[in-house]
């Protein structure tokens, strides 16, 4: 007979992180010289007596191939009349799923049963191995049944975490497992122990209980939240989390989620009666959203947001974004597009979550509110015509109890017409519109009449140039760029102090705001204006890939006259020029990227705006941040902000890594925001653990917490997952879990 020798060698799996060794220590599945037909039986031994219709005994180094299965073993009795094979002493058996090693087992090949006692196993993919006391296997009926069984990700040197159950279920058509008596133990510790579990081996969803998450704040103490997944059918399932808080009580959480044809929504609920910590009344929240699209390019959006008191996301936000949240939007919206043009038609409210913000500088609400846009088809040289208009109804109130001012409705119109001249070297774009504003306004006290109006005529030239020239780099080849651009704007000055502001506010002054046909963002003001733009911008860009490395920017705005037009409460601005812009930044080391801003002011001599930037990421789990921020706008003077920030990620050795945010406001020598943290990744295990401090931005009160979470390959994960918070705020960021 053949004698096939085998050695002990390496197959490979699944290792993304390269924490884990190569490959697994699994034997070399046997080699078939030749290609075999489907069921054809290929079979090799020192010793074989062979009946063809009859019992064949195989002795010595054994191996059986057939179609994925191979098998090996020292002793193999296979009957043909009933296609069995069984075997003896060290059992080894391979497919493209599985290796096991066991020292008996059965194979029945015409009901595509196997069973095997005593098995040591490794799941190829996963990674995962362990040890039952017997293996059952039904490929036709697609399950396997696992007694006394043991499983991990961990190398036996690392067996960091250990799952065992006295009986296993897997329904491979169902895509999900069963485990009776479940134990979870680290470094052989008992940790966690159920009579009964269910679990997915493919991403599809189940009802069951999730992985419960821990935390700790400073206001609420510790907390505990175990989660519940309800699967009601495959376009909509639920969430329901007890979350137990050690200083408030026991709140209720509720999520559900449901897909439609050609939409989507979510409903959130969360309840907290008597709160112990808030004169024990009951605090509630109330979200739901809702997308749809209709026709060819129609779109629906529905969105309703509500909290029982103005504290609620300071007592219960878990970041610096919700702890300092200021409005909650409601809003109902159609919107309809065609080739050349576009409809949208909205309701819009507000909750007003900060109860700082006084009664009149609470946000309208829009009852309703469409707005029509249409442009002709863009072309070269001919005339482009555009209509920019709106109708709306702004009513003032806060959560249903009115306001008393101003209310009213509002027409606005702006056509527009532009004669686009566009050259390879160059460009020209003269325009001219009109802006007409109508109110119908009530309760209008002494200071509005019941139906103002404006009409003011807007013209603007735009107009560039593009220099380029080859140059050299380093030995490389670049294009450099020259790029000069004038822009005048007139507007007529009119008195608006008749008028409203319902919704408009003022544009932060930028590089791009000097091109811009109005500093106002809405359409109560339109911004006198008789000025001139004068820019510079410089690119140096890769000959062969077209990859900007490097571009530098420098432009201001000359006033003809002064500007008159302000919104209520603020003061005309007589300078005679705008703040010196100048941005810079450049790529040209591929790990680091450098960008600059400055805002300089000729005519008080002082700075505005600054903003440092680097970023340094030479791979992806390594990334350094740093930023400096000086703020002194000149719209609003009291705001005066000088901030440092400085993040990282960045490994210590091969599994270890640290992390860090600190936002620094140097005037008042105070921590905005400051976190620290570890990590540790092995090939079967992560922890990650994450210590925060930060303003919540209300009466500048501090919130403390530790985030803390432990990912156990291929099972699950426990505690408060970090990845979205780290990847908000550091920049660069990539999670390696």
């Amino acid at each position: 007979m053949l004698l096939s020798g085998v050695s002990l060698t390496v197959m490979p799996a699944e290792n993304k992180s390269g924490l884990c060794p190569a490959s697994l220590p699994i034997p070399e599945r046997p080699k078939v010289d030749r290609e075999l037909a489907v069921d054809e039986m290929y079979i090799i031994a020192d010793e074989a007596e062979l009946e063809e219709y009859g019992l064949s005994v195989l002795d010595g180094d054994v191996e059986i191939t057939r179609n994925l299965q191979q098998l090996q073993a020292d002793h193999i009795t296979y009957d043909h009349p009933s296609d069995l094979a069984t075997m003896m002493g060290a059992v080894e058996y391979w497919d493209d799923a599985m290796y096991l090693h066991s020292e008996a087992g059965e194979i029945d090949f015409r009901q595509e049963t196997s069973q095997f006692e005593d098995a040591f196993y490794f799941i190829l993919e996963k990674r995962g191995r362990g040890e039952a006391k017997s293996i059952f296997h039904d490929d036709s009926r697609q399950f396997t049944k696992l007694r006394q069984v043991t499983y991990t990700t961990c190398e036996p040197e690392d067996n960091f975490w250990r799952l065992s159950s006295s009986k296993i279920r897997l329904d491979h058509n169902e895509e999900w497992g069963t485990a009776k008596n479940a134990v979870l133990r680290i470094k052989n510790i008992p940790l966690f122990y159920t009579p009964h579990i269910s679990f997915p081996i493919s991403d599809k969803r189940k009802s069951g209980f999730l992985t419960p998450s821990f935390g700790s704040t400073n206001r609420s103490g510790y907390e505990v939240q175990t989660p519940y997944y309800w699967n009601i059918a495959p376009e909509m399932d639920a969430t329901i989390t007890p979350r137990v808080l050690t200083d408030s009580g026991l709140m209720m959480m509720g999520e559900y989620r449901y897909l439609l044809k050609r939409g989507n929504g979510e409903l959130n609920l969360e309840y907290l009666p008597n709160d112990s910590e808030f004169n024990d009344e009951d605090r509630n929240l109330f979200n739901f959203t809702h997308n749809q699209s209709f026709a060819d390019k129609g779109r629906l959006y529905l969105t309703y947001n509500r909290v029982s008191d103005s504290e609620y996301f300071k007592d219960f936000g878990s970041t610096i974004n919700t702890s300092s949240i200021q409005y909650l939007e409601r809003r109902a919206e159609a919107a309809y597009s065609g080739s050349w043009w576009n409809l949208t038609a909205r309701a819009q409210g507000f909750q007003t979550v900060d109860s700082t913000i006084p009664l009149t500088s609470r946000p309208y609400q829009r009852l309703p509110q469409v707005l029509f846009n249409a442009a002709s088809p863009f072309k070269n040289r001919r005339l482009n015509l555009a209509l920019n208009s709106q109708v709306a109804y702004f009513d003032r109130d806060d959560d249903g109890f009115p306001i008393e001012d101003v209310n009213g409705g509002r027409l606005h119109l702006y056509p527009s017409v532009s004669f686009p001249m566009y050259t390879p070297a160059s460009f020209f774009i003269p325009k001219i519109g009109v802006r007409y504003t109508q109110y119908d306004l009530h309760d209008t006290g002494t200071q509005f009449s019941s139906s103002p109006s404006l009409a003011l005529p807007i013209t603007s030239v735009d107009t560039g140039l593009f220099f380029e020239r080859d140059t050299r780099l380093l030995g490389d080849a670049f294009i450099h760029t020259l790029e000069p651009r004038l822009y005048y704007l007139y507007i007529p000055d009119e008195d608006q102090s008749d008028l409203p502001d319902f919704d408009t506010g003022i544009y932060s002054f930028s590089f791009d705001s000097l091109f811009r046909e109005d500093r106002f963002s809405s359409v109560d003001r339109v911004g006198d204006a008789n000025q001139f733009t004068l820019a510079l911008t410089s690119r140096l860009i890769q000959d062969n890939s077209g990859r900007e490395l490097g571009y530098a920017s420098l432009g201001q705005i000359y006033y003809v006259d002064k500007q008159d037009v302000v919104l209520p409460g603020t003061l005309p601005n007589d300078n005679s020029s705008s703040p010196l812009v100048a941005e810079v930044g450049t790529s040209i080391l591929d790990e680091l990227r450098l960008r600059g801003t400055i805002q300089w002011d000729p005519n008080e001599g002082k700075t505005e705006k600054v903003l440092a930037a680097a970023q340094y990421n030479p791979a992806d789990n390594k990334v350094i941040n740093f930023a400096y921020r000086v703020r002194r706008p000149q719209e609003n003077p009291t705001i005066d902000i000088e901030q440092t920030e400085l993040s990282f990620h960045w490994p210590i050795t091969k599994k270890w890594n640290a992390l860090a945010r600190w936002v620094y406001a140097l005037p008042d020598r105070k921590n905005i925001d400051i976190f620290a943290g570890i990590e540790y990744e092995s090939c079967c295990w992560a922890f990650r653990t994450v210590a925060r401090r930060f303003l919540t931005g209300v009466n500048d009160e501090y919130n403390t917490g530790i985030f803390f979470q432990l990912e156990l390959k291929g099972l699950a994960g426990l505690g408060t997952g970090t990845e979205t918070f780290l990847t908000e705020n550091i920049p660069g960021f990539k999670s390696e879990f």
